[in-house]
């Protein structure tokens, strides 16, 4: 695999890699999602993405789908709490079309207050959806317990009362302010040789002015532990409980992210899921989340019980806690840990498409790429010892933050 970037005149950051195959993959990646957001524009990031599907000065949203399907192509966005992704998978002979679609959507896209209006009914509906399912808005509401009512804890769908008062001018200023050619990067994955992909992102981005981003996201407040009980009136008990956990660069969040893929991530025999499910019967789902923010990060546990279970369930996830925090794992159970999450890692980066995109905003938040080699090498360098130390300090009792629907 033959790894490239370049900065372009406009600012714009551009990752190519080089990979033998028919199937190629490009998109934009932009350092723009919910926390951008001031008072006032819940649901604005997510809102101009939807846009961009909605028209440009060249293209009606009908030709957008079409320049893509009309290939056999395929193409998707979505918006998180600090980017927003508009990538397609295509093949390789069609790479000036497509590289030239995602461009004009994501640089000349029209918000025509129809289309505004259109798209908010829609996300609307979403809301709605959303709103029906406890066990993804306890996510949310609890993210905004742990930062405080910082943006970067508010609802990537924004609220509906919000959305609905949305003016063209407002969306502009928004996209304005956010969407500076400093904070893209183009990604594109394919077998082309680099000459073609800085002739073409050249001819591309070549009318692209040089423009910064003018402000400062909105500083953390120091952080509170809270406990909270909401009666949603639901069929079970939903609870997270949980912390603010290392940032994307901390060195510690390698050793974290083994430590949680332990104790509760996708495997049938992590820790939490043989002790809850299915030693006790207690749960049918129980997750560990770790998501990694610019500056911060989120861990939490989900989980859904009976009413009369949940004191039960709540003593056995703090035992578990408080185990990893006052023992060391052993040897043996360290060196299956590592083997787990490498093949984990392994099967994942054969996936390309969910590679590149992983890749390209590791690229976008870090000016670098960690190739396969590089994360297994700080994976087997991690220790027993850094596994408990991690553990003493986010799983400590008194930083815990819980939130309870009942």
């Amino acid at each position: 695999m033959n790894i490239n970037n370049y900065i372009l005149p406009s600012g714009i950051r551009l990752l190519h890699v080089k990979v033998a195959g028919d199937v190629s993959y490009c998109g934009m990646v932009i350092n723009t999602g919910t926390r951008d957001e001031l008072q006032g524009e819940s649901g604005y990031a997510h809102l101009v993405e939807h846009l961009m599907f909605k028209g440009t000065s060249k293209y009606s949203a009908r030709q957008i789908i079409s320049r893509i399907e009309d290939i056999g192509g395929e193409i998707n966005a979505y918006t998180t709490k600090e980017d927003t992704t508009v990538y397609a998978a295509f093949l390789k002979r069609h790479i000036d079309r497509v590289f030239s679609l995602i461009a004009q959507m994501v640089l000349d896209s029209q918000f025509s207050q129809k289309c505004i209006d259109k798209e908010v009914g829609v996300i609307c509906d979403e809301i709605d959806s959303y709103i029906d399912n406890p066990a993804e808005i306890i996510l949310d509401d609890f993210e905004d317990l742990i930062f405080c009512g910082n943006p970067l804890g508010r609802n990537i769908l924004g609220d509906k009362k919000t959305l609905k008062a949305v003016r063209q001018d407002k969306i502009l200023d928004f996209y304005r302010r956010t969407y500076t050619p400093d904070q893209m990067l183009f990604f594109i994955m394919g077998n082309y040789s680099k000459e073609r992909v800085l002739n073409l992102a050249n001819k591309v981005f070549d009318s692209v002015q040089t423009v910064k981003r003018g402000y400062e996201r909105e500083s953390l407040k120091p952080y509170v532990p809270i406990e909270r009980c909401i009666n949603k009136r639901t069929k079970q008990t939903h609870l997270v409980i949980g912390n603010r956990c290392y940032s994307l660069y901390d060195e510690n969040r390698f050793a974290f992210a083994l430590l949680n893929n332990i104790l509760g991530g996708d495997f049938m025999s992590s820790a939490l899921n043989m002790k809850l499910r299915e030693k006790e019967g207690l749960v049918y789902e129980v997750d560990s989340n770790y998501t990694a923010y610019y500056e911060t990060g989120n861990w939490n546990i989900y989980l859904g019980c009976d009413d009369c279970d949940t004191e039960k369930v709540m003593k056995i996830v703090k035992d578990t806690l408080c185990g990893f925090a006052d023992r060391p794992i052993t040897e043996h159970e360290l060196k299956i840990a590592k083997r787990r999450l490498l093949s984990y890692l392994t099967i994942c980066g054969e996936n390309k498409e969910s590679w590149i995109l992983a890749t390209a905003k590791q690229f976008l938040n870090t000016g670098k790429v960690m190739e396969s080699k590089e994360m297994e090498e700080k994976i087997n360098a991690i220790t027993a010892a850094d596994i408990q130390r991690c553990a003493r300090e986010i799983f400590d009792m008194q930083k815990l933050t819980i939130l309870m629907y009942k």
